[in-house]
């Protein structure tokens, strides 16, 4: 440790030895930055100082502010300390839009956040803690205080370096490629008097750059609640930072030994995207550890450790880390990036299934790139690997080797491994591949369950208290085979409806696997399919053989995984916000496939269940919508699963039921078809739909921009219950029909255009349309003739209420 109080010595008296031209090494930066302890000689007693950031207003009024000594040159942390009397801070911040406050709300009790605080620990790396130095040097209130500063750094030193430690990897990367002003971060953990411990972190990489949040350990798991996290106002629109490289092609040879260890070689062919790159971020799986890595041929420097907060912030499984070169990249720069990986990806699931833990994330990725991807699996000669492109299988020694090869880019490659056997369809140019294990996953194999028979005693005799107990004769065994010709069917059929209609996919051939669960995931050519998908209904779990679930697992799933062939893979999306479009695309494209095979009421069945998962009331007393809009993506993922499956995919499919209704059949087509063709291979938003159903609104619509729709259904919560009373005043010829609509149940700014049919004599009939609203909608109809016999509210049923 000696060397490192050095470095640091040498870091104080000349900084410039830090700079990026005499770079560490990330594990020598690494300890450097964990041995940064908080200065006394730069230790503030501050009064009436103020720090002020897009939405953000820190007020430090009274207190003690000590600064971390400097790494690689820079001011890397400070702490706030208001511990004696008077002494005191504040933090405002106002959220931009209702939906933040609301959701500002729903963790604090107040729409915006006005909290004193007692401490905060302060991390940056965008210069703040240089621009703080400078005008706490110039202040005439601010006065040095090294002895105090002595106490508060012996207390503070080990929060700091917690704190630190959980957003290591992403300070490492500032620090090597160069953070400052509109490229480094700055986050604060602050001790509030009344909300406990919360955060503030400001990342320009993100157009929505500013999070306010808790990390909250629930059950033993860690996970963190985004109280608000929204774009500050500018006057003029950022350009969000690409990845540092661009991925050019993968390269996969991996190794799968008998007790399923798995180990790879990944080479990713890079292109750097900026000068002087000293370090390359990578994402993977927790569950697998880099042992080497080489930049052409080269060593690289691997940095791989758990960072709670830097990791919980990410949208997604995996795991971020660091790869420092020899020597920087320029811009430009092509190469090829060796990962040398292994870990256990896999686990047994009982009676001989495989379950492949880890699908998304088992490959090094840089923000989830498309590039052309080879891979080679050597596995157990018994066992079958199957994957997407093309596949070839040969005889390795003792062992199989398959190999898979797709030279469009994709984002995510699918791969299986088990006992299969296969069924193929060939249709309209399109190739289906089924596998399906052999046998069940031990979890659904039916076992003899125990019966106490009581006989019915004799005449005179008691009743026995000794029950014999007898096994019951299990149900007979179900077959995983046994459906596998029909969904290879099903599925080609679902690949011909879906093209007609949106282009062809991505890949020509889809190849479909059993993965043990109640889920399913559509990947590039390449389908998990949930086990219960290849059972008959009556060989289903008694928690799943309700007729929705059954239909669900038969006819919903398979073509809502196809689906994401177009809405997810060749349609991406750009950030969390959008990922409910996705769901909803696949979710309705496989609902428009259902309608197609069994009519429009099969529709309504799955549409009244979805409905009825929504008015679900969960611990709270709350309905699941209420948890938060279709927008929260993630956040809801993590504060509430249960209310985040109902509202992503029952709440979203029911916008796009709504939309269709409001554009008609044709024009919902047409704009669908449209979507895939005008965003194939790019990243679409919410707001793009909202275009692009505008566009597509009859002339004399209401609400033309759809922008009441999408406040309503999308940004916002609530499902109303909604009533129509009809009043007939005055009299011939001055006669009318007063229409009052009342909703309650939801919001008070929740809005909503509803449609009113009134029947007219001779089978003729009239829509107007309504608004709802906190004050009743009144609609006055003058009566000519005679009375219209029935006035009804949203007539097709096509309005998500009560």
């Amino acid at each position: 440790m000696r060397w490192i109080r050095v470095l640091l010595f040498f870091s104080l008296i000349c900084p410039a030895l830090f700079s990026q031209e005499t770079q560490l090494k990330l594990g020598d930066l690494s300890r450097v930055l964990r041995e940064a302890s908080l200065d006394p000689e730069a230790c503030f007693r501050v009064r009436d100082f103020a720090y002020r950031r897009n939405e953000v207003r820190l007020f430090l009024t009274e207190g003690v502010l000590i600064f971390r000594k400097p790494v690689n040159g820079i001011r890397t942390g400070a702490v706030f300390v208001a511990s004696e009397a008077l002494e005191d801070a504040e933090i405002l911040l106002i959220p931009p839009n209702r939906m933040e406050r609301r959701s500002l709300a729903s963790f604090t009790g107040e729409p915006n956040l006005a909290e004193h605080f007692q401490a905060a620990v302060f991390l940056f790396t965008d210069g703040t803690g240089e621009k703080w130095m400078e005008e706490l040097n110039r202040s005439e209130t601010a006065k040095r205080s090294p002895e105090r500063g002595v106490l508060v750094a012996e207390k503070w030193n080990d929060v700091v370096r917690n704190l630190s430690d959980s957003l290591e990897t992403r300070l490492l990367e500032d620090l090597s490629n160069g953070g400052g002003p509109g490229k480094g971060c700055f986050f604060a953990a602050l001790s509030g008097r009344k909300l406990g411990n919360f955060d503030i972190y400001l990342d320009p990489r993100g157009r929505e750059e500013l999070l306010v949040g808790q990390l909250e350990n629930l059950e033993g798991r860690n996970r963190y609640n985004f109280w608000a996290h929204f774009e500050p106002k500018r006057a003029q629109p950022i350009l969000v930072p690409g990845p540092v490289a661009k991925i050019e092609r993968f390269e996969v040879k991996a190794v799968i030994a008998e007790d399923l260890h798995f180990n790879a070689t990944i080479r990713m062919t890079l292109r750097s995207n900026q000068d002087g790159l000293t370090v390359l971020p990578v994402d993977l799986s927790p569950r697998l550890r880099v042992k080497a890595a080489r930049w052409n041929g080269k060593p690289v420097e691997v940095f791989q450790r758990d960072a709670l907060r830097a990791n919980l912030l990410r949208n997604g499984d995996s795991e971020g880390l660091l790869l420092q070169p020899a020597e920087p990249l320029k811009l430009g720069e092509t190469g090829v990036l060796e990962i040398e990986e292994e870990g256990n990806i896999f686990f047994r699931a009982g009676n001989g299934v495989l379950y492949l833990a880890t699908r998304a994330s088992w490959f090094p990725q840089m923000q989830f790139q498309a590039a052309p991807f080879e891979a080679s699996f050597e596995h157990s000669k018994l066992l079958t690997l199957v994957c997407p492109g093309d596949r070839k299988e040969v005889m390795s020694g003792d062992n199989k080797l398959t190999t898979c090869k797709v030279n469009q880019p994709l984002r995510l490659f699918g791969f299986n491994l088990g006992a299969f056997e296969s069924t193929s369809v060939k249709r309209g140019g399109f190739e289906v591949e089924v596998y399906a294990n052999k046998t069940l996953e031990s979890a659904l194999v039916n076992r003899p369950t125990q019966i106490m028979v009581s006989p019915q005693p004799a005449p005179g005799q008691r009743r026995r208290i000794d029950f014999p107990v007898v096994l019951s004769t299990p149900p007979s065994p179900a077959d995983p085979l046994s459906r596998m010709p029909s969904m290879a069917e099903e599925i080609a059929g679902a690949m011909e409806f879906f093209s007609s209609r949106f282009g062809p996919p991505p890949l020509a051939r889809v190849v479909a696997a059993p993965i043990p669960g109640s889920f399913g995931q559509g990947f590039p050519g390449f389908l998990y399919l949930s086990t219960l998908a290849y059972l008959e209904d009556r060989h289903l779990p008694a928690t799943e053989r309700a007729e929705w679930q059954g239909r669900y697992f038969r006819e919903i799933l398979e073509a809502h995984e196809l689906a994401h062939q177009w809405w997810g893979n060749h349609v991406g999306f750009e950030n969390y916000r959008d990922e409910w479009l996705a769901e909803a695309l696949a979710n309705y494209s496989a609902l428009l496939y259902l309608e197609k095979r069994h009519g429009l009421k099969s529709v309504d069945i799955v549409l009244e269940e979805y409905k009825r998962r929504l008015i679900f009331e969960g611990k709270d007393g709350k309905s699941l919508d209420s948890a938060g809009p279709l927008v929260f993506g993630m956040r809801l993922r993590y504060s509430d699963p249960v209310a985040w499956h109902a509202v992503n995919y029952g709440k979203s499919t029911w916008v796009l039921h709504m939309l269709r209704n409001r554009l008609g059949d044709a024009a919902f087509l047409k704009m669908l078809a449209q979507l895939a063709k005008d965003y194939a291979g790019k990243a679409m938003t919410t707001e793009d739909l909202r275009r692009a159903a505008a566009a597509m609104l009859p002339k004399d619509a209401p609400d033309r921009d759809l922008v009441n729709f999408f406040e309503t259904w999308v940004y916002g919560t609530g499902m109303p219950h909604l009533e129509l009373t009809t009043t007939l005043k005055g009299v011939a010829p001055r006669k009318v029909m007063e229409l009052r609509l009342k909703q309650t149940l939801v919001p008070e700014d929740f809005a909503l255009d509803v449609p009113v049919e009134i029947q007219l004599p001779r089978g003729q009939k009239s829509i107007r349309w309504m608004r709802s609203g906190p004050e009743d909608d009144v609609l006055e109809i003058p009566v000519i003739g005679p009375v219209p016999p029935k006035v009804l509210l949203d007539p097709r049923g096509t309005i998500l209420k009560r």
